[in-house]
């Protein structure tokens, strides 16, 4: 999708900048080298459109390319950063069943409900 941005906004530039006498878009290729350059938003100042539709262009492909640059990477962002807090939830559940074990529980025995083992007399937390 980019490479065809790319050629597409490079043909146009070159179209618009050939019969302009001070524009060094002499070629499509080079058009193209100034959209590549261009979207990828490193700039070098080479090659500059000099014409009002080639500037208006030119700010067109800027803009066009930081929104398809940016929303890319925000989403990449969000689902690394959904992904890393689902990766510590399991180690803090593990820690959490860690302490449980290690903690006041130490050798209770509960029945199915989850409660203690009151009417076995095995009730370990609150003893007689």
């Amino acid at each position: 999708m980019w490479a065809m941005g790319v050629v597409t906004f490079g043909s146009i530039m070159y179209y618009i900048e050939e019969d302009q006498p001070e524009s060094e878009f002499n070629s499509i290729l080079k058009a193209c080298w100034w959209a590549v350059v261009t979207m990828s938003t490193v700039g070098y100042g080479d090659l500059y459109p000099t014409s009002v539709p080639g500037k208006l262009v030119g700010s067109v492909v800027v803009f066009l390319s930081m929104v398809f640059m940016a929303l890319p990477m925000t989403i990449i962002v969000s689902k690394f950063s959904r992904a890393y807090e689902e990766m510590k939830e399991p180690n803090q559940m593990v820690g959490g069943a860690l302490e449980d074990r290690q903690g006041s529980h130490q050798g209770s025995q509960l029945s199915i409900n989850g409660k203690p083992d009151v009417e076995s007399g095995h009730d370990k937390l609150h003893p007689p």
